[in-house]
Formats: structure tokens, sequence, C-alpha cells
């Protein structure tokens, strides 16, 4: 009995202090929820030194409140990523406290010393602001594989301009030369692209070459860009080179430099984790998961080559041709006439070309230098590019007619230009082309041939009227027996004969009749035609379909020739336009503009298009060595992961 009260005693005990515990822990919850700290903001970075191959992460705190990120600043050369949030609630003292973290991936694209200016953040309609933060950046040479040289041997030796400063310290730069320092307005700049990134690196390109400046506009060729090796300063790289021209349409003084963007695919060499744990985006073994290879990270960069400072000229007023058209360079000029035998009101087809190198969009059809005379039709054109930009050749194809037929010669005909080198405006003439007439001796055979006619036909005729009027009947009213004359008209038949059929309807004949049977199934094929056309344009998705099905068969054909060749390259990059292409149907967007980053933010985590797409674009720019068999289970990979999207 005893030891039942002392239990109950116990049991009792025990509900009051939980009870009491209950009581203290709602009194302090609820004077933590009255009691808060004054919002703050501050920014952190993990790393004060990295080098330029890895990245430190950047932490934005926001406390106690609930605050807005403005745009973080521009800094040149860091690129900034947003990696994702969390939230922390704690009790101190009594008193809770919360924060909200943001995180974002800061990468340097050359080495260097920066600063991250103080970041603004809204709280509560008040605009907080960070405390700025120093680190450095090292370069990354010692950090970056090497691959052997496909070729053998030493790779060849730079040929380009001068190098820019700090060139040997990055991992990629760009070269434009050469440029003339001073041209023209309109003279065409024959110029040669080269983007360097240190071999062992794997590089996409996200965008063609793009000028940075005004008063001049860049074109460069539409082929793909031409892949070699370089040594700069006994630092192997591979080199994509462009060509293109540069042309002046503003004078003056001009600072013009060239950028390109590009995404590249470094190792991962960085020993801190993710802020949030397993990153996605670097986390995923793209690589290892296909050909074993070590993880990598994507940095998208920017690639800008050495500011130039270029002059453009106005061009002299002095000793321009009436006849100028605008046409800059050097050029040569050669003229055709057909045909040259011709009578009077017969055209005449001059085939003027112009050949050379210049502005071809400026340069007009030669003149007559006497155009007196003749009457012109305006020409017709047609140019030819060449194995340089800027050179070609333009060929006009014009009518002329003579308006008198004494003309024994076409005149000369002029062309003027703007020689940029000797600094004048030069002319060029044509010579004369002779001309073969057949007015008079056609014309004296005309009239030779007429009067003959004439004069035997008159004596003939006088022979023909003798003639008759030997043979005609003497008129008279009878004969001596009194019987009418003989009547050369023949006699009437009072009774009909037999009618013959010399009029067959059309309609009845059997080949108007074929005829009229292939117009109808033609035109009941035109509408069936208009119908099915009608079809596909009301229903896109069909459209669609049906050409991802074509345009797939093809390079499905294309890939397997050049795995037939063993072409390790040509392989990689038909795979790789092959997925854009599809990739670009379905999203409905340009092929041109897909990357493996719209890849990872587009489809699920685990398709393999982003393996596929990954591995194609590595091999295509590095030139990463396929076996026979790995590529047989690529084509197979591919075309199974395709033949799906619809």
């Amino acid at each position: 009995m005893e030891r039942l009260v002392r239990r109950t005693q116990l049991i009792i005990t025990l509900s009051q202090v939980r009870s009491v515990a209950l009581l203290l822990t709602l009194a302090i919850l609820g004077l933590a929820t009255v009691s808060h700290g004054a919002p703050s903001v501050s920014a952190s970075l993990d790393a004060r030194r990295f080098s330029v191959d890895q990245a430190a992460t950047l932490t934005i705190t926001i406390n106690d409140a609930d605050g807005t990120i403005a745009e973080l600043p521009r800094v040149d050369g860091l690129d900034f990523q947003q990696r994702g949030r969390s939230s922390r609630h704690q009790i101190i003292n009594g008193s809770l406290s919360s924060s909200v973290a943001t995180f974002f991936l800061v990468q340097a694209l050359r080495p260097g010393t920066f600063t991250i200016p103080p970041i603004a953040v809204t709280v509560d309609g008040k605009r907080l602001l960070t405390e700025p933060i120093s680190f450095e950046v090292t370069s990354a040479a010692a950090g970056v594989p090497s691959l052997p040289n496909p070729e053998g041997g030493a790779a060849p030796p730079s040929r380009s301009g001068a190098q820019a400063v700090g060139e040997k310290e990055q991992m990629a730069f760009l070269r434009v030369s050469p440029v003339k320092e001073e041209s023209y307005t309109g003279e065409v700049l024959p110029i040669e692209i080269k983007a360097y990134f240190r071999r062992g690196l794997r590089a996409t390109l996200n965008t063609q070459p793009r000028l940075n400046g005004d008063g001049f506009v860049l074109s460069e060729s539409k082929q793909e860009p031409v892949q070699t090796e370089e040594m700069v300063d006994n630092v192997p790289y591979s080199v994509l080179t462009w060509p293109g021209t540069l042309s002046g349409i503003k004078e003056g003084s001009h600072n013009v430099s060239v950028a390109i963007e590009a995404t590249l695919l470094l190792p991962d060499n960085r020993r801190r984790g993710a802020p949030m744990g397993d990153d996605p985006f670097f986390g995923n073994d793209l690589f290892a998961d296909f050909f074993n290879q070590q993880r990598v990270q994507e940095k998208k960069i920017q690639i800008v080559s050495k500011e130039m400072t270029l002059q453009v000229l106005s061009l002299p007023a002095e000793g321009k041709p009436a006849g100028f058209g605008g046409a800059i360079g050097k050029f040569a000029l050669q003229v055709k006439a057909q045909p040259t035998d011709v009578g009077p009101g017969d055209p005449i087809t001059l085939t003027m070309t112009v050949a050379g190198a210049g502005n071809f969009d400026r340069v007009e059809a030669p003149v007559l230098s006497q155009p007196e005379g003749w009457k012109s039709y305006p020409p017709s054109a047609k140019f030819t590019p060449g194995v340089s930009l800027g050179q070609g050749s333009k060929v006009f194809d014009q009518a002329i007619i003579a308006r008198s037929g004494d003309k024994t010669s076409i005149p000369p005909l002029a062309f003027s230009f703007f020689d940029p080198e000797a600094g004048k405006y030069q002319t060029l003439h044509s010579d004369p082309i002779l001309l073969h007439t057949s007015k008079t001796e056609g014309s004296e055979k005309s009239e030779n041939k007429s009067a003959g006619d004439d004069r035997s036909g008159g004596g003939q005729g006088r022979s023909d009227t003798a003639g008759i009027e030997k043979t005609m009947p003497q008129k008279s009213n009878g004969d001596q027996s009194g019987r009418p004359a003989a009547s050369p008209l023949a006699p009437l038949h009072s009774k009909m004969g037999s009618l013959q059929q010399g009029l067959i309807p059309l309609i009845t004949q059997t080949g108007f009749q074929m005829v009229l049977l292939a117009l109808f199934l033609l035109l009941v094929g035109v509408i069936l035609f208009k119908i099915r056309a009608r079809r596909l344009a009301g229903n896109p998705v069909l459209c669609r379909q049906q050409e991802m099905v074509r345009l797939l068969e093809l390079r499905l054909r294309e890939i397997r020739k050049n795995q037939e060749q063993g072409s390790n390259r040509d392989f990689l990059a038909i795979c790789r336009r092959t997925l854009q292409e599809q990739l670009g149907l379905l999203w409905q967007t340009g092929p041109a503009a897909i990357t493996l980053a719209d890849l990872r933010q587009r489809l699920a985590p685990d398709s393999e298009l982003i393996i596929l797409f990954a591995t194609a674009e590595s091999g295509a720019y590095v030139g990463h060595l396929l076996s026979s068999q790995e590529m047989a289970e690529y084509v197979e990979k591919l075309e199974h992961a395709l033949r799906q999207l619809r």
C-alpha cells in the first residue's frame, strides 16, 4: 500500500514538472515573438584567394527581416551565378532571431585583384548596403590539364599579330590582325580574328565574333572557323580562326574591339562543398557517366581583343570623276559585246566584268563614254565572291541599240573608283568594239533582186498576155450551123451527189478526250495538295513533327557515313548539330542558340540527351577520340533518344 502511494506521488510530481516546463516554453516563445533585433544585411566570401579555374561562394545574409536584393553590381572580369537560398530561425537568451541567406557563385575570367562593391538590399522599404569585399585570383596555369598533340610533335609557331598584355596568364584570349589605323569611308579592310584556348580546355562557342564600338561594321565569313594549334610563349593553344572585313561608316577616330562569348568546361578542382549541399550544376558527372572522365564545371566567359584606335577619313573632293559611284579598292575592267554583226535596230548585249578587291556593294555598271546615238536599257548584275572576303567579280549584262545605222563601233566604256593605296581616283576605259553592219550589202542585194524581179516579171507578163490572147476562144454568137458557142463554165447538175464529212468536231476526237482527262486528273491532284497544305498550315504540331522526322533521317545518314569513315571530329560535330536541330524544332528556337545550359534547364537532370550533347560538344571542339564500338553505341543511343522527341 505504501509503495502504491509513493508511486502515485511520483507520477503526480512528473506531471507537474512537465506542465511547468511546457508553461515555461510557451512563455519563452511568447516573449520571443515580440523580441526581435534590428534588421541588418551582410555579405561574406568563403575564400579571399583562389585560382581562376576555381570559384568562391558569396553569401548575402538578411537578418530579422525579409528583403529584396537588387541586381548585383557589374564587375569587369567577374561572373555571378545565383545558387539558391536558405533560412534559419534560432532562440538566444529568450530572443527569436531569423536570417535568410542567398548564395552566389563567383567566377573570375582572369587573374588579378578584385573588389565586390557594396550590394544594395531593400528591407521594409529601406535601402541597406553591405560592406565591400576584396579578394585575389591567381593564375590557373598549374591546374589546367594538358592534352597531347593529336598529330604528334610540337605545335606550329604563332603567326598572328602583336601579343596583348597578360595573354600568357589567361586561359583564353582574342587577337585581331592586321588592321590599318587609317582608312576611308566605305573602304573594306580584310582582317583575321583568332580565338586562343589553352590546350586541354573544353570550350563551346556561344556567339560569333562581334564588334564593340561604333563607326565600323564587321562582316565575317559564314563558314565554320578553322581550327589549328599554336605555341604562345611556349604554351600550346587551340586556335579558332575567322576571316572577316571591317568597313568604316562614320568619319573620325573610333575605339573598337572584337568580343566573343564562350563556355569553358573546366576540371572541378574545388575542395569546398556546395553551399546548398549536392549542387545539381556541378554534381552532374556527365563525362564520367559516358567516358569515365573527371568531373567538370561550366564557366561562361567573354573574350575581348585588345582595343584598337582607328581613324576613318573622308574621300577627297579633288579629282572626283563625274561617274564615281562610291567604289573603293583595286579593280580591273573587261567588256565584251554580242553580236557584233548587226543590222539597223538590232540589240547588242554588253557583258561588263569588274573584278578585284573592294566594296562590291558600291560597284556600279560601267557607262558609255560617248552615249550620243545609243539607247541603253537598265543592266542586270551578278556578284561572284572570291577566295578571300572582299574579293570577287561583278558581271553586268546590258542591252544597247544604235539609234542610227551609221554606227561602226561601240565607244569605250568607263568605270571609276578610288584607290586607297594611291590616295586618288582611277578611271578605267575599255577598248572600242568594232561592229560589222550589213545595211549597205543587204540593201543592195534586196534592190537588185527587186529590180530583176520587176524586169523578168514584166517580160513574162507580156508573153503570158500574148499566150492568153492566142489561146482565148474568139467571141462569136454562133457557128455556121446556128448552134450556140461552147461555154467555158461547168454545167449545172440537178441531182445531189454523195456527201463527204469534211469537219469532225474536236470534242469527239479520242486524243482531245485524253488530254481533257489528264487535265482533270491534274486539277484534282492540285486541289488535294492544296487541301493537305492547308491542313498542315492549320496544324503546326503535325508540320513540325514531319519536318523533325525528315531532317532526322537525313542527318542519321550523314552520321553513319562519318562513322564508317572513322572521322571522330566530323562525327561528333554532326551529332551535335543534329541534337540542336531536333531540339530547335521542338522548342521553336534557333538551333545555333541551343547550348548545354539550355538542355540542363529544360530537360530532366537524368535525361540522356544531356549526356549525348555534352559528349558531342566536347569531342567536336577538343578532338576526343572514340573507338568504333563507342561510336556505334553513341549512334544507337542518339537515334533512340531523338525518335522519342515529339
